[in-house]
């Protein structure tokens, strides 16, 4: 059990300190929440491997693996650090027997014992916050080891060697296991697209170490979900596995076979797997310009020779602090500004320009190509109507936030949800528009579908 393995340990009958052992207290805050709520939950852990050695001054037995485990759970079990709130799972069941005010067990009218059934939230306990019952499930946790007889300092050495020879999974393949909703969709894209398997821009290791598919998941989140851009890849890919719709993932798969016609050798400097989400947003914006393909690709090679007297690496760079994180938000959100803005320049747009851009080429590249002149007619009237029953001197009613509205109401067909009783809440919430109506649109858009998610979970069950 786990209270007898930290005994022994304690003790000294279980050697932690092997020479070519490494030290314990190498794992972050989310490896450790995690183990501790996985003992918790009853669930199973890899066993821990101890090598026996017989020695002069007796019997000596070495943990060759598993060492950061017991050292978790040893660090838990003594109050060191508490549990996050970032926890998986965080409510747990657990049952006891039901007792009345003055503690005494209560019993049926056949003398059998009346059981109940607790919950609590594990974010922020300790193992002195935990009920008796889960104090005593963490205690007597079943912990299988794995024992070498008779072993020699070789023979350890060996062992040591042979347990940690598998790669653990980097961060890239990490945040695919958050998306058991969407992670058909990336695959999909980082699998089969022709743009990643066909072209010579990313190397054979970058394509097996799930580096496509973190390329995958930034451009999504990048182009759909600025607003909540999270740094770690397993933050976002949660984000995304709750808030992301396939046709997002369609979209950029579209993207990418228009960018692979008007690919060329030399854009490969561009699309480097740390920078290609940032262009392939770029080319999603450029997508709702009055422009063809082939212009983007003039861009891309003005851009490599240099936009106004640049160096293409100071490009990239301008107007980000270089001390800071890449992936920061703020740089990601500089960066993106300031390549579009390079590439209005060269296009020969003005920005303040983009707002009369036709609504119709708006909902095309951010709602459904397939939009039609009739379509739009139809969505202008409903909008009317329905904006008949909110307060007629908000600023949201500004023509200029009219793209993003009438998008919405493009999303709401698309997606068959009545926006009467939403839309209404959302004015009487909402005073203030953005500017730039592609974000303004994304943010209502995650506001009607998290709407739509506390809807659904107040519907009572069929039958």
């Amino acid at each position: 059990m786990n209270s007898t393995i930290q005994n022994m340990l304690t003790r000294g009958e279980l050697r932690g300190d092997h020479p070519q052992q490494r030290k314990p207290d190498q794992w972050n805050k989310h490896d450790k929440d995690g183990l501790i709520v996985t003992v918790l939950r009853g669930e199973d852990i890899d066993s821990i491997k101890v090598c026996e050695q017989l020695t002069e001054q007796g019997v000596v037995l070495w943990v060759i693996d598993g060492l950061q485990r017991l050292t978790v759970l040893n660090s838990y079990r003594n109050g060191t650090f508490k549990l996050g709130k970032g926890i998986e799972y965080p409510i747990l069941s657990y049952q006891r027997v039901k007792k009345d005010n003055r503690g005494k067990i209560l019993k049926d009218e056949e003398e059998n014992y009346v059981y109940e059934v607790n919950k609590i939230d594990l974010c922020g306990k300790g193992y002195e916050d935990l009920p008796l019952e889960l104090k005593e499930r963490f205690d007597n946790y079943k912990i299988d080891v794995v024992k070498h007889l008779d072993c020699s300092d070789e023979e350890i050495g060996y062992h040591i060697r042979r347990y940690n020879r598998q790669i653990s999974m980097n961060a890239s393949q990490n945040a695919v296991t958050y998306m058991d909703n969407i992670a058909g969709a990336v695959k999909r894209i980082s699998l089969n697209h022709r743009f990643f398997r066909e072209y010579d821009i990313y190397t054979e290791r970058e394509k097996s170490n799930g580096t496509i598919e973190r390329i995958v998941i930034e451009s999504v989140m990048c182009m759909y979900h600025l607003d909540h851009w999270q740094k770690q890849s397993r933050r976002m890919a949660a984000y995304l596995n709750e808030f992301s719709r396939k046709e997002e993932f369609e979209r950029l798969g579209d993207n990418l076979e228009r960018l692979g016609k008007i690919y060329r050798e030399e854009f490969r400097t561009v699309f480097t797997s740390g920078d290609s989400f940032i262009w392939f947003t770029l080319f999603d914006r450029f997508t709702a310009l009055p422009f063809v393909d082939t212009d983007f690709a003039k861009f891309l090679t003005a851009f490599q020779g240099g936009l106004c007297g640049k160096r293409p690496e100071d490009e990239r760079l301008y107007g980000t602090d270089r001390k800071k994180p890449i992936k920061d938000k703020t740089v990601v959100e500089k960066r993106l500004r300031y390549l579009e803005t390079r590439m209005y320049e060269f296009l020969h747009i003005k920005k303040e320009d983009m707002k009369e851009l036709d609504i119709l080429s708006f909902i095309q590249a951010h709602v459904d190509r397939a939009v039609t002149r009739e379509d739009m007619e139809q969505y202008e009237e409903v909008l009317d109507v329905l904006t008949m029953g909110v307060d007629h001197a908000s600023p949201l009613l500004d023509r200029r936030n009219r793209p993003s509205l009438t998008a919405l109401v493009a999303y709401s067909f698309q997606t068959d949800i009545d926006l009467d009783h939403w839309i209404i809440g959302y004015f009487e919430r909402n005073h203030s528009f953005l500017t730039d109506q592609r974000d303004n649109y994304i943010r209502m858009r995650e506001d009607l579908d998290k709407y739509e998610k506390r809807k659904a979970a107040r519907r009572p069950a069929a039958g």
